[in-house]
């Protein structure tokens, strides 16, 4: 006699989904451009005015993205807000509710096969959602066994559900597509590679301000777009891919970029630009008590090879007198990018350099007479930046 699980389910039978896409409704996402005629888009409509909650009113609309398995090896000229079903590589549906387990349970009426959410990959939210908290849109993600803690968040300025109705170019799903798009934060320190669900969440329940990356969607294409940021659950505000530089160094976990200057001006050129490409970085937070008052004191240590000189020819070899004006021009360049970086998060009122870390590890006792009143304090407090630039190669020019 063979004995089977009770409760198994074949995986032909399985909806497998790859993607979320979270906006705030009304109104109901359009699919792709806004096609009010596409025979898709009238669908989504016929099923939002049929749509009855248990309780209270529809407040968000969920997309899920399911490949469709049988059309995987097709061009990827259509997605899953294409008009023609025989040539669509996914099933994008859109269901509105106010509880997302009640969506995904309605979305079971709309297909023969079992929502299945091990291998999801992205979760899309949309600012209007992000801005009012994101508390109750996680709650399910991180309650439900079959989530992943892994799964990549992102947060865009426009429909969430315009990101998965892209079609890439190198990948098959628009999902896959977005899981992969921070990888490149290796060579470029402006995007941002912190991004997972669980350590989200973690952040959320712990009442720490933090910050997601943000995307920018078009046609084909998704874009990093710096960072949004969030005090506790709700997003306050946007930081640029200069801001997110900054803020991975002071977190040490700026993974490798290029900072610029402007080279070392002389009788034959004073508008030059030289780079500097970062192959390790070192960041220590120090709290710096003075009777009530509370500052910090930022060390920086960066070294890095120099790569290239542009719009400027160097007349003079690359001698260690030549390198220690280059090290000092690169400390100003990045000294002034991070104070900037500071006052601009400062204005915006989020904390997401951890200052109040560093103050409750570093000076527990002041900490715990300041902690009520510390979003209060953050945004006045001063800082004392020091950068120090060490260049180790210089590339084969001498």
């Amino acid at each position: 006699m063979v004995s089977t699980c009770w409760d198994s389910i074949d995986i032909e039978d399985r909806a497998y989904v790859i993607g979320i896409a979270i906006d705030a409704y009304p109104p109901l996402p359009q699919s792709p451009k806004n096609e009010e005629n596409n025979p898709i888009s009238k669908q989504e409509k016929m099923f939002e005015s049929g749509t009855e909650v248990h309780t209270g009113n529809a407040t968000y609309a969920m997309t899920i993205q399911i490949p469709v398995v049988k059309h995987a090896t097709l061009p990827n000229i259509q997605t899953g807000g294409g008009s023609d079903p025989g040539m669509i590589k996914t099933w994008d549906i859109t269901q509105v509710g106010n509880s997302f387990i009640e969506i995904n349970r309605t979305i079971a009426t709309r297909t023969n096969l079992v929502p299945y959410y091990e291998h999801l990959q992205v979760i899309v939210i949309s600012e209007e959602v992000a801005r009012k908290g994101l508390k109750n849109v996680l709650d399910l993600f991180i309650r439900d066994p079959e989530m992943r803690s892994r799964t990549k968040l992102f947060i865009t300025s426009g429909n969430a559900k315009d990101a998965l109705n892209i079609i890439p170019r190198v990948e098959d799903y628009a999902s896959i597509y977005l899981s992969k798009i921070t990888k490149n934060a290796k060579v470029n320190g402006e995007i941002v590679h912190w991004s997972d669900l669980g350590q989200a969440v973690q952040s959320v329940y712990s009442g720490e301000d933090f910050h997601l990356p943000a995307i920018e969607v078009t046609s084909y294409e998704i874009m990093n777009k710096g960072t949004a940021l969030f005090k506790k659950d709700k997003m306050v505000g946007w930081a640029d891919g200069q801001n997110v530089e900054i803020i991975k160094i002071l977190h040490n976990v700026y993974l490798g970029g290029i900072f610029t200057s402007e080279v070392i001006p002389d009788e034959h050129s004073d508008n030059g630009v030289m780079s500097l490409e970062v192959v390790k970085s070192k960041a220590k937070i120090t709290p710096v008590i003075q009777g009530d008052d509370v500052s910090f004191k930022i060390d920086i240590d960066i070294k890095g090879n120099y790569t290239e000189t542009v719009n400027h020819d160097l007349t003079e070899k690359i001698d260690d007198d030549f390198i220690e004006k280059a090290q000092k021009a690169f400390e100003k360049s990045i000294k002034e990018q991070c104070i900037e970086t500071i006052e601009k998060i400062q204005e915006i009122g989020t904390d997401v350099f951890h200052f109040s870390t560093a103050l409750k590890t570093k000076k527990p006792s002041y900490w715990a007479k300041v902690k009520d009143k510390w979003d209060d304090i953050f945004p006045n407090v001063k800082s004392e930046v020091n950068v120090k630039v060490t260049i180790r190669q210089i590339g084969n020019t001498q």
